[in-house]
């Protein structure tokens, strides 16, 4: 059972009748894939969010991309139903050490390149969409930069979902949206920590803007409702 071509075929159309789930910044992503290999680095915001970054990513790409899954999940009956059969680089937290074959498949990923984008979410864990909570792993950086130097051709995109619920599910009405900023190219000068800064300040720049947008949308909507 796969987990993109489920959730694409019927989960996106629910989502659309009862959340009015909209894809925001497509052309971002087609640009990056255009140019060479996508990583996506989205927010860890939300119960939902991975899906809603990740069929946003696999609707505008038409693939299945890669996912980077802690491999606590792996542990887990029902997760692993659904995650089983994607396409999964499984990670071992904070642990640089133990990641190093994971980094390595990574870079062997952005490298080989192709239409699958490559999804990670620097933050880790859960977090509340706060810019000021925003505070990202230099890990996705290590695979990015050696490939480059080794001669690839890779664009960062941040992402961040909006309008979910922080837990739970969200309630019928609420809006909501996976949006994707500018890409950030990666050059061969580049330093880990100077390029885990750029995307902390473009994902911060997405919440303060996009995540007020969506509240005062969601604000609206219920005044119209009770009118």
């Amino acid at each position: 059972m796969n987990y993109y071509k489920i959730a694409c075929r019927y989960v996106a159309p629910i989502f659309r009748i009862f959340f009015n789930y909209r894809i925001i910044g497509s052309g971002n992503l087609l640009w990056a894939a255009a140019r060479g290999t996508v990583v996506v680095c989205t927010t860890h915001s939300s119960d939902l969010g991975g899906m809603i970054v990740g069929m946003a990513v696999s609707r505008v790409l038409e693939t299945e991309p890669w996912i980077i899954v802690n491999v606590k999940y792996r542990r887990n009956h029902l997760t692993n139903f659904f995650l089983k059969d994607m396409n999964i680089v499984w990670i071992i937290g904070n642990d640089m050490l133990g990641n190093y074959p994971a980094l390595k498949k990574i870079k062997e990923l952005i490298v080989k390149g192709g239409k699958r984008a490559i999804i990670v979410a620097p933050q880790g864990v859960y977090n509340k969409p706060l810019p000021d909570a925003i505070e990202f792993r230099q890990g996705f950086a290590i695979p990015c930069i050696q490939a480059v130097r080794g001669g690839a051709s890779v664009n960062i995109v941040p992402a961040i979902d909006v309008g979910a619920s922080y837990k739970g599910f969200p309630a019928f009405g609420r809006r909501i949206a996976a949006v994707f900023g500018l890409p950030i190219e990666v050059k061969k000068h580049a330093d880990r920590n100077g390029l885990t800064r750029t995307l902390e300040k473009s994902v911060k720049q997405l919440i303060t803007v996009y995540g007020a947008l969506f509240c005062a949308c969601c604000l609206l909507a219920r005044i119209y409702a009770r009118c």
